[in-house]
């Protein structure tokens, strides 16, 4: 969170100064602080491509397909059909669960490791839940592969080869199709400069000064005697560039230098460059030489070519070509020579360093007169690639053929056992073409020393000598190019005045999914935009993708497509072919197109790094869609009992006088709350797992106070960790290499936050991982105990000085995995920690707040919305969010009632309690610069009207808590978009300003300041007023009133619920109260529901779960009964005090209860329309029936 730091200026003064420089007040977020799509070199180039048109199109290798359907997987390989030298990347397709597939590609032999999200330390999929389907009928035809799948084999997935695309169908109508739109794209890991395919090119830029580098590494100053043994210690110096032969150095003539690409090479000193693939062969060049810099182009192919890749394959093919240069006018023109260009200013050259496989060394003699003292050259393994002259000779030596080349401009002859390998090069005095009359010679021996030879007469006997010619030039199309040219910042990049050096170069993916017939789709959690995706292609939506990057965002704007706290890569379609869902897992930055085809919807998925990981999942109604969903990345964890009821919050409660008076406050006005907490200034200097010893002396004795009620407290504990030498977290974090490191992997990775100069843990290590959860147990976290649980904010991570407010993507975490590979991923990873963390000291549910998340978060917690405004539309546009939330699989989600930022009107806190009350998250939260909110301070009749609201929110608990069971069993949403529960009314289809808490209560907040009325759309059914029990029976539009005291809010005709309707001060106090049985009967005079009980706490705890059912009997009775399903032994005592027939005042005349064998009447009563049953009596726990007579 961005705050206002005011309150710490005085205590922290040189963060406050530097809390101005990035922190001043705006009215909204500064939007120039975050990428576009355009600014995204990554998703620019994979937005332009427009199928068979730009993309580089894949087919499936003929041959490659096998299949196997015992472990239900189809396995091939894809080939790039534009680039095609490119590998063929494998693709594994699975079937999966009930309805599920899923597509994989990778690079087999990628240049560097490629992160994958699934990786079991990522922990995003849950294996136990993941399992082959029940069994696969393949089918191959000509043109595809069809697999036919699911308990009913319902569901069928057709692979086309050529081009490839999938078509998954629904009982034989299309209902998904991948890259039916062609924009499949894979940028496999490539050298910086990519000319030979087999080989690593490197490039320098001119002017030359700026990358030639003279001093010695920090770590490594160090001599050598061989060139072997100084290219091994280099490399392994961090920053060690490469290694300088200085012929005036003695015995030890090699030493270390910085940088990356070429180095410095001054007079009598030679450079190797450090920057070829295992075997391939360092290059040493000498720029002293001037025949070895050349400006001319070759005469051969002296023209432009558009393509870099092209002109190497072309260079690669002509004698004479040393290299390529390319112009300012960005094409590439070939050079003469051998293997340095000249790079003047506004030219960049591309050296051609190495072959494929490392040459044998062998011995050649080459018989000399003249020079008695030198009898031969020991060949060495040095690959002097392009020296070809204008003649071509071969002779043979002892059966083995080698080869003789001349060069007109170097005036000299070259000796090699191939083409390639040109390892003794003579030179005359003169002109000389004769090979039999030489007088000097230079040679490499094993790339270890070098000899000179002069005024030597040299005789190399040539037999049968046959001068060849160069050949003709291959056809060369652009489809033979191995890779795309180069684009600008796909190797460097620049924003915001931060440089993300890029050193793997480009790696993006990206896939379009077309989602057939559905007119809405939906996900994508988290932005600020509507429920029902908008299109970001063409007119009358966004013209900028959906972006997924988690970032730390200062007052966020509504309906915009911009990136917020969390990334969940789900999009849902639903239509009347069933539902289906696309789950990219991905954790890098991603862009998102939506887009109109003829066919429905579609999205174009495109992530800056990682691999293609699609699940596709089928399913006929919206519920199963999200239990396959669950399956995949798991359930929400069932929370506490106390963690749905009422959260008080605020930056900050100053002190324990001041968390005491809160406390009291809330006892004294009769409103019940849960949990206290408590923000940063809690700590000690901004150091997490400390308490202020001014303000907070008696952290224990504090919490105890709570506890004597039954409340709870949360503390902040944020994952960056400030660099105090007296701080024990840092110097732990130092001392055991737990930090991020930078992107030179030999420091820490620093930036600022709230503490001022922090560093982050890094938690894909392991160790880091454990040392995180030790943190949290009693001896560690001193002045914690049983009730003290915990919020991670910042953890996006939020990087006050770094690119867009995060960290910078070139930092390392452990096993030197990039951050731009890890960057969505690192929130949840915090959050996970801290949960199991919490486990582990207790035997009862964690409870863990986070701001940042991904898939998969939802079982370690909960998330609220960030940094919201004080406005109504921010109220108003909570309700899309949080029900997006649900729709990708996390329901625990709220927003801060009241806004963060601003100061509410009591209408505008009013009605975003009344709302809150409904949020399956409630918390009342606001800025350490706004005025104190808490309910008593408005006066009446606010008071009394925020008391009601909270108070309906702790009559709902057990009615909640039910749907919360659901959620954690089923992966359905606690609060619910209207289609899930009306999946064939059209008319809910893009409805996001009412919905269903659970599967029985419609609600319709207030939104619109001074508005007493609000229309409601009614569903088909049903529907009963919950403070009226006025009848309202859909489909059908009404407009209702809404008074200032009052949320509309309906039971759903059909449902029954259990609440609890006694007051009190909060959720464990009600543990033993009574429950209370409200029933809304359908037309037909049915009624269904459930009630979740277990002991509110334990992480395994036995479970009682109550089934109600009503309906009328053959004799024209209404029969209600409940049933038990039992997991343990757990006993409950509550009883059943009321049983509510909604509208159904003067229905009955009389009552019979049957329980543990006896029947007993009962009174029923008109109460204010409905028919009441009082004291029954009979314990919810228990199996018993009711008959009423009509």
């Amino acid at each position: 969170t961005l705050r206002m730091m005011a309150a710490s200026a005085v205590r922290f003064p040189m963060l406050w100064g530097f809390s101005l420089l990035f922190l001043s007040p705006v009215a909204a977020v500064d939007r120039s602080k975050f990428k576009t799509c355009s600014q995204a070199a990554f998703c620019k180039r994979n937005r332009m491509m427009d199928g068979d048109k730009f993309g580089p199109g894949y087919a499936i290798v003929p041959g490659s397909i096998s299949l196997n359907s015992e472990s239900k997987v189809m396995k091939a390989k894809l080939q790039n059909s534009k680039y095609s030298l490119q590998e063929p990347l494998p693709i594994t397709i699975s079937f999966i669960n009930d309805g599920t597939v899923r597509v994989q590609v990778t690079e087999e032999n990628p240049l560097h490791p490629r992160w994958e999200a699934a990786t079991p330390s990522a922990d995003v999929l849950v294996p136990d839940t993941m399992s082959p389907t029940e069994a696969v009928v393949f089918k191959q035809i000509t043109d595809s592969t069809i697999a036919t799948f699911g308990k009913l084999m319902e569901f069928e997935v057709v692979v086309h080869n050529d081009p490839f695309s999938i078509v998954a169908r629904i009982d034989g109508k299309p209902a998904m199709s991948v890259n039916d739109l062609g924009l499949m794209n894979f940028e496999a890991y490539r050298p910086k400069s990519s000319g030979d395919p087999s080989c690593k090119d490197s490039a320098f830029e001119g002017p030359l000064e700026d990358k030639y580098l003279k001093d010695c590494p920090g770590v490594g100053c160090l001599t050598f005697g061989t060139l072997g043994e100084a290219l091994d210690s280099c490399a392994k110096t961090i920053d060690c560039g490469g290694v300088v032969m200085r012929p005036d150095n003695g015995d030890l003539p090699f030493e270390l230098r910085k940088g990356t690409d070429p180095q410095n090479s001054p007079s009598k000193e030679q450079s190797y460059i450090k920057g070829c693939r295992k075997g391939c062969k360092y290059v040493a060049f000498s720029p002293v030489h001037e025949r070895k810099s050349l400006a001319d182009c070759l005469e051969a192919d002296c023209k432009s070519h558009p393509s870099l890749a092209i002109a190497q394959k072309i260079c690669s093919h002509l004698k004479g070509c040393g290299g390529i240069t390319e112009v300012d006018d960005g094409k590439f023109q070939l050079r003469k020579g051998s293997e340095l260009q000249d790079s003047s200013e506004g030219m960049r050259s591309y050296i051609k360093l190495c072959s494929n496989e490392e040459p044998d060394r062998r011995i050649v003699s080459v018989k000399m007169t003249g020079h008695t003292g030198i009898h031969s050259f020991r060949m060495g393994s040095y690959n002097i690639v392009g020296n070809r002259g204008d003649e071509l000779g071969v002779f043979k030596h002892e059966s083995e053929n080698y080869y003789l080349y001349y060069s007109e401009q170097d005036e000299a002859w070259a000796v090699g056992p191939n083409p390639s390998d040109l390892n003794v090069w003579m030179y005359s005095k003169g002109t000389v073409k004769n090979p039999s009359l030489l007088t000097a010679a230079w040679s490499y021996y094993d790339g270890d020393s070098e000899t000179w030879m002069e005024d030597a007469d040299l005789k190399i006997e040539v037999e049968d000598v046959e001068i060849e010619g160069k050949g003709e030039l291959p056809d060369l199309k652009e489809t033979e190019a191995k890779y795309p040219p180069n684009e600008d910042g796909m190797w460097e990049e620049s924003f915001g005045g931060h440089r993300d050096s890029k050193p793997r170069g480009p790696a993006a993916v990206a896939m379009d999914v077309t989602y057939d017939g559905a007119e809405h789709i939906y996900g994508l959690a988290e932005h600020a935009s509507p429920m029902a995706l908008k299109t970001t292609v063409g007119t009358g939506g966004y013209s900028e993708p959906y972006r997924l990057y988690n970032l730390d965002v200062f007052e966020y704007e509504l309906d915009v497509p911009m990136a917020l706290y969390g990334a969940i890569p789900l999009i849902t379609a639903h239509s009347d072919r069933g539902t289906v869902s696309a789950f990219w897992l991905n954790s890098a930055e991603t862009y998102i197109d939506v887009k109109e085809t003829t066919r429905g919807k579609a999205s174009h998925w495109i992530s800056e790094s990682g691999t293609i990981d699609l699940f596709l999942i089928l399913a006929k109604t919206p519920k199963k869609a999200m239990k396959e969903y669950a399956l995949l990345t798991g359930f929400q964890s069932l929370p506490q009992e106390f963690a749905i009821g009422y959260h008080q919050c605020r930056w900050n409660y100053k002190d324990e006088a001041d968390v005491k008076q809160v406390d009291a406050g809330f006892d004294e006005h009769d409103i019940p709350y849960d949990t206290l907490w408590l923000d940063i200034e809690h700590t000690d200097g901004k150091k997490y797992f400390t308490w202020d010893p001014t303000l907070f002396p008696n952290p224990e004795k504090m919490q105890d106070g709570l506890k004597a009620k039954g409340r709870k407290m949360v503390t902040i504990i944020d994952p960056h960790i400030k660099r105090d030498s007296g701080y024990h977290v840092h110097k732990d974090a130092e001392a055991n290499g737990l930090y991020v490191k930078d992107a030179s992997g030999n420091k820490p990775y620093e930036g600022w936050c709230w503490p001022g100069s922090v560093s982050y843990l890094d938690f894909f290590n392991p160790k880091t991982y454990s040392y995180w959860m030790d943190k949290f147990s009693f001896d560690q976290y001193k002045g914690s105990t049983d009730i003290l649980y915990t919020w991670n904010d910042m953890n996006e991570p939020s990087v006050f000085n770094g690119p867009e407010v995060t960290m910078k993507k070139d930092a390392l975490h452990w096993e030197s995995v990039e951050h731009r590979d890890v960057h969505n991923l690192y929130g949840m990873q915090v959050a996970k920690g801290t949960w199991y963390g919490q486990a582990k000291r207790l035997s009862k549910r964690p409870f863990v707040l986070t701001r940042s998340f991904f898939a998969g978060s939802q079982r370690f917690g909960a998330m609220w919305t960030g940094d919201n405004k004080a406005e109504w539309s921010h109220l108003r546009d909570s309700v899309p969010m949080l029900l997006s939330m649900g729709i990708c699989g996390f329901p625990f989600a709220g927003a801060d009632v009241g806004g963060f930022f601003g100061d509410p009107d009591t209408e505008l806190l009013l009605r975003w309690y009344q709302l809150g009350a409904f949020y399956p998250f409630f918390r009342g939260h606001g800025h350490i610069d706004t005025k104190r909110r808490e309910p008593w301070l408005f006066g009446e009749p606010w008071t009394s009207h925020i008391r009601k609201a909270i108070r309906a929110r702790y009559r709902l608990l057990p009615y909640v808590y039910t749907m919360f069971f659901e959620a954690a069993t089923e992966g359905i949403p606690v609060m619910r978009p209207m289609w899930i529960e009306f999946p064939d009314d059209s008319l809910v289809f893009a409805m996001d300003d009412q919905f269903l808490l659970g599967d029985s209560i419609l609600v319709k907040p207030i939104t619109t300041q001074g508005s007493t009325s609000v229309s409601v759309y009614f569903p088909k059914g049903e529907w009963y007023d919950m403070e009226t029990s006025h009848k309202f029976v859909g489909p059908r539009t009404a407009t209702v009133k809404a008074p200032i005291d009052k949320i509309p809010h309906y039971l759903r005709g059909g449902s029954i619920i259990a609440m609890k309707d006694r007051a009190r001060r909060n959720s464990l106090l009600m543990r033993k109260d009574p429950f209370s049985i409200y029933i809304a009967l359908t037309s037909e005079m049915k009624a269904s529901g459930r009630v979740y009980l277990d002991d509110g706490e334990s992480m395994v705890s036995p479970y009682i779960l109550v089934s109600m059912e009503a309906g009328k009997t053959e004799e024209g009775k209404l029969l209600l009964d409940s049933k038990l399903s039992t997991n343990g032994t757990l006993k409950v005592d509550n009883v059943i005090e009321r049983i509510v027939f909604l509208g159904l005042g003067n229905t009955f005349k009389t009552v019979s209860l049957m329980s543990e064998s006896r029947q007993t009447e009962l009174e029923v009563l008109n109460v204010e329309g409905n028919a009441v049953v009082r004291k029954p009596s009979v314990r919810i726990a228990s199996e018993w029936a009711i008959e009423l007579t009509m």
